[in-house]
C-alpha cells in the first residue's frame, strides 16, 4: 500500500472512523472530491474490513443534475459498489425565504440520514478535506463564532443518533488533484462553484488567494491549526463540563425539561455556565446547531439580571424560564 493510503488508514484508525465489520454510507456527489472519497475507500474496505454503500442525492436544481446520477451510479458499478439515489425537491423550501446553499445543505443531511437508516449503516462518510477545513475556519470567523465554532468540521460527530466521518481531513486539495491524476479519474464539475454570490466561494476563490499572497503564505495551515487547537481547548472544556453537569441538576423537573440549580448556575465560570447550557439544550433537543453566540448571552442575562418569571426563546420551540431557585430549559 502507498504512503498516501497509508496516512489516510492511518488517520482513520487514529480517531476510529471506521472499525472492522462497519457498513459506511459514502456521500457521493460526482464532484472531484466524493469521487475521489469513494475510490479511496473502495481500495481501503478489503484490509480495514468494512463494506460500503453509495448514496448520491439529486437536488434538481440544474439541468444537468439527472445526468450526474447516471455518471455516479455507472462509476458506482465499475468498482463493485451498491448505490442508492434520492431525490429532492428544494422548491417550496426556497420560496420560503433563506439560503438555497444552506436549504440544500440541510435537505441533503436529511436525505443521508434517513438512507443511512434504511441501508444500516453506522456511519456516513463525507468528503470534506484540508481545505475545506481551512475554508471554514474562515467562514465562521467572519460570520462571528466561539471556541465550538472555531473546531470547524471534525473527522467524527455524531448528530441526532448518526455518525458523520471524514477520512480526507488531513488530505489537501492538491494531494486529491494528483489521485485524480494517478488514478484517471473522471468527475463531474459544478459550474455554481464558480459563483462568488455564495459566501463560502467567495472565501475561497477571493479572500483565501488574497490572504496567502499578502499576509500570510501558509494562510491554510494556519487556519487548520486553529481549529486544531481549538478543539483540544473545547474537548477539555466538554470533560470538565461533564464533570460538574450531574451537580447542576435539580431531580425535580417538569417532564421534557431539565432544571438547573439557579445558585450553583451563576458560581460557575463563564466558560463552563456556556457549556452547561448547552450541554442542557443538546439533551432537551438533540443538537445545538442552531443555538447562536447571541443566545447565550441572552441566558447569561437571564441568570445573572433579569427577574423571576423571566424567560428567553431559544431556537425550535425551546425556551429558558428563570425561578427562585432554578433555570428550566423546556
Amino acid at each position: 500500500m502507498s504512503s498516501f493510503f497509508h496516512s489516510i488508514a492511518q488517520f482513520i484508525r487514529k480517531h476510529q472512523l471506521i472499525r472492522s465489520g462497519d457498513r459506511i454510507l459514502v456521500g457521493v456527489s460526482g464532484g472531484a472530491d466524493s469521487m475521489s472519497l469513494l475510490h479511496i475507500l473502495a481500495v481501503l474496505r478489503t484490509e480495514l474490513g468494512f463494506q460500503i454503500h453509495a448514496a448520491h442525492i439529486n437536488h434538481h436544481l440544474r439541468k444537468n443534475s439527472d445526468l450526474d446520477q447516471k455518471f455516479v451510479e455507472k462509476f458506482c458499478a465499475t468498482l463493485n459498489v451498491a448505490c442508492t439515489s434520492k431525490d429532492i425537491y428544494l422548491d417550496k423550501k426556497i420560496k420560503q425565504g433563506g439560503s438555497v446553499e444552506e436549504i440544500a445543505r440541510q435537505e441533503r443531511f436529511k436525505a443521508l440520514r434517513a438512507l443511512a437508516k434504511k441501508t444500516h449503516s453506522t456511519a456516513i462518510a463525507l468528503a470534506h478535506h484540508r481545505d475545506d477545513l481551512a475554508e471554514t475556519v474562515l467562514l465562521r470567523i467572519l460570520r462571528g463564532t466561539g471556541l465550538q465554532g472555531l473546531q470547524a468540521i471534525l473527522p467524527k460527530r455524531t448528530i441526532n443518533n448518526f455518525t458523520f466521518i471524514r477520512p480526507l481531513l488531513d488530505v489537501s486539495r492538491s494531494e486529491i488533484e494528483n489521485y485524480i491524476k494517478q488514478n484517471k479519474l473522471t468527475f463531474r464539475t459544478d459550474p455554481t462553484n464558480r459563483q462568488t454570490h455564495f459566501f463560502r466561494n467567495k472565501i475561497r476563490i477571493n479572500l483565501l488567494p488574497l490572504l496567502k499572497k499578502s499576509y500570510q503564505n501558509n494562510i491554510k495551515d494556519v487556519l487548520c491549526n486553529l481549529a486544531v487547537t481549538a478543539g483540544e481547548d473545547y474537548e477539555y472544556l466538554r470533560q470538565e463540563t461533564l464533570k460538574v453537569f450531574p451537580k447542576l441538576i435539580q431531580k425535580k423537573a417538569p417532564y421534557g425539561s431539565i432544571a438547573f440549580d439557579l445558585k450553583k448556575l451563576q458560581r460557575l465560570p463563564n466558560a463552563l455556565k456556556r457549556m452547561a447550557l448547552r450541554y442542557g439544550i443538546e439533551i432537551i433537543k438533540g443538537n445545538t446547531l442552531a443555538l447562536t453566540l447571541i443566545h447565550l448571552k441572552e441566558l447569561d442575562e437571564l441568570i445573572e439580571k433579569r427577574p423571576v418569571d423571566a424567560v428567553v426563546d431559544l431556537p425550535h420551540n425551546t425556551r429558558a424560564v428563570k425561578t427562585k431557585t432554578s433555570l428550566i430549559i423546556e
